[in-house]
């Protein structure tokens, strides 16, 4: 079986372009500059758009964005999703996360680890106050950026 994942290099890329940009934003700006930098597409469901990553071919290509306005964050799988979990799987899923935490770690410093539920989690604050996080998952990897407005809530919320 093979299974895709991001390369290092693209998944930092990603989680750069997202630190970078011009919080607060909302949703349907973040959708919009999804489609122009990244070219994924905007779906429609009873009136709902719905941001895809169609351009990774991932097997779930959804990305989640929470938050209206502003937008609080976004994650993506950075993976396939596996649909039977082995040895092989396992391995690979760990290989591709030690590569894109130790991308991350050249880029963002030392990444601080965390176990929740059998996901491992690494995850950076950035200069703008935002979080990147990218999580491993027995049947996959994601990525998620927290904006600065989505951390602050969370701080409000005491999560």
């Amino acid at each position: 079986m093979t299974w895709k994942a991001m390369t290092p290099s693209e998944a930092c890329d990603l989680m750069d372009f997202w630190a970078a940009a011009p919080w607060p934003l909302t949703r349907d700006e973040v959708l919009r500059l999804a489609v122009d930098r990244f070219g994924w597409t905007i779906e429609e469901e009873d009136g709902t758009a719905y941001l895809m990553n169609t351009v990774s071919n991932f097997t779930i290509p959804d990305v989640s964005t929470i938050g209206e306005d502003p937008l609080s964050y976004l994650t993506l799988r950075i993976s396939d999703v596996i649909r039977e979990v082995t040895p092989e799987s396992t391995a690979f899923l760990g290989d591709a996360f030690t590569l894109a935490v130790r991308e991350g770690e050249r880029r963002w410093g030392t990444a601080s680890l965390r176990d929740v539920k059998g996901t491992t989690i690494a995850s950076w604050t950035t200069d703008s106050g935002g979080q990147i996080s990218f999580s491993s998952a027995p049947k996959s990897l994601a990525a998620r950026f927290e904006t600065p407005q989505g951390v602050a809530l969370d701080q409000r919320l005491g999560r």
